[in-house]
C-alpha cells in the first residue's frame, strides 16, 4: 500500500469490517495520486473470503491475483468516452448470482468520460443497487461528473502529497536524482513523478527549468534556451507551471497589467499550439521568450 494512502485505507476496511461501506464509492485525486491501485485493494477486499483486508490466501483471492476472479468487473475506460453499452454491462453483472460468495464488485475508472446517457443509466443501478454488489469509480475530475451521479456516490478524495515524506519516498524508489520542484510541477501526484523520473523526462524537464531562469538571469542567451526548450516534449505544462510558480507570484497586487499580460501571452502559446497546423516551433518559441523577459523585467 502507497505510505500516502494508508489512512484512507484503514476507514474503508473498518467499514467493510462493519459491513457499513457503501455501495457506491468514489475515488478522487489527481492523476497519478494512486486511485487505481486503492481501487483495486479496495476490491480484493470486498472480495476476500476470510477477512476485511485480502489474506492472499483464499480461492477469491488466489482466482483475483490469476486475473479471472468470475465476480469483479473491470470496465474498459481506455476509449474517449464510456457508453451506455458499458453501463448496461455493468447493471447485468450486478444483478447476476456471485459465483464465489456474495459480494460483487465493478471497477469503473476515469468516471468523468461517462457520456450523458451513460451516467443516466448509471444513475438508475445507484439508485436501486443490487444486494451485495459494489461500485468503486476513480475519477480525476469529478466536477465533470452529474450531480445526481455525484450524489449518490461516497466521496473519499486522495489528497495531493507535496511533503518531504512523500520526497523521501520517490528517493527511495528510484536510482536517478529527484528534481526538487518534480512534485509541484506533477501537482502532488507521486507515481506521475516517480514515472517522470524513470522515463528521463525528469531530469530534461530540470534542464529546462534551468535554462528558463538562466535566460530570464541573462545568463544564456536566446538562441540557447530555445535549443534547449525545442527538445522538451512536455514545454507547455512546464511553461504554464514556470509562469504560476516563478513569475506571477512577484506580481501580485503589484504589477496587474504585467500580470495579465503574462496570462494572455501563455493563453496565445496554448491556442496557436493547438490550432496553427505546421507551426514553426522554434520560432513561436523565440517570440515567446523575447516577451516573457521584457515582461519580467
Amino acid at each position: 500500500m502507497l505510505p500516502w494512502l494508508v489512512t484512507t485505507w484503514q476507514q474503508l476496511s473498518a467499514l467493510l469490517s462493519r459491513d457499513q461501506l457503501a455501495h457506491a464509492l468514489l475515488l478522487t485525486g489527481p492523476d497519478g495520486i494512486g486511485k487505481s491501485s486503492l481501487a483495486n485493494h479496495l476490491a480484493d477486499a470486498i472480495l476476500c473470503t476470510a477477512s476485511s483486508r485480502p489474506c492472499g490466501q483464499c480461492k477469491s483471492c488466489l482466482l483475483r491475483r490469476a486475473g479471472n476472479h468470475p465476480d469483479l468487473l473491470v470496465l474498459d475506460s481506455s476509449a474517449s468516452s464510456i457508453g451506455v453499452d458499458a453501463v448496461r454491462q455493468l447493471s447485468h453483472f450486478l444483478h447476476g448470482s456471485a459465483q464465489q460468495q456474495a459480494n460483487k464488485v465493478v471497477l469503473l475508472t476515469q468516471a468523468e468520460k461517462l457520456t450523458e446517457s451513460a451516467a443516466n443509466a448509471l444513475l438508475k443501478t445507484l439508485e436501486e443497487p443490487p444486494k451485495h454488489s459494489f461500485i468503486v469509480l476513480t475519477s480525476a475530475a469529478a466536477a465533470m461528473l452529474p450531480a445526481t451521479v455525484l450524489s449518490r456516490c461516497q466521496k473519499w478524495p486522495l489528497a495531493a502529497q507535496f511533503g518531504d515524506n512523500t520526497q523521501q519516498w520517490l528517493a527511495h524508489q528510484t536510482n536517478r536524482s529527484v528534481p526538487d520542484f518534480l512534485l509541484a510541477y506533477c501537482a502532488g501526484a507521486p507515481l506521475k513523478a516517480l514515472q517522470l523520473i524513470e522515463s528521463g523526462a525528469a531530469d530534461t524537464l530540470q534542464d529546462g527549468f534551468n535554462s528558463l531562469q538562466q535566460y530570464l538571469a541573462g545568463a544564456v542567451s536566446l538562441t540557447s534556451c530555445v535549443k534547449q526548450l525545442d527538445s522538451i516534449a512536455e514545454l507547455t505544462p512546464l511553461l504554464g507551471w514556470f509562469l504560476r510558480q516563478q513569475l506571477l507570484p512577484g506580481m501580485l497586487n503589484k504589477e496587474p497589467a504585467k500580470q495579465l499580460a503574462l496570462q494572455q501571452l501563455y493563453s496565445r502559446w496554448c491556442r496557436d499550439e493547438k490550432q496553427i497546423l505546421g507551426q514553426n516551433k522554434q520560432l513561436a518559441l523565440t517570440a515567446m521568450l523575447i516577451s516573457l523577459k521584457r515582461l519580467s523585467r
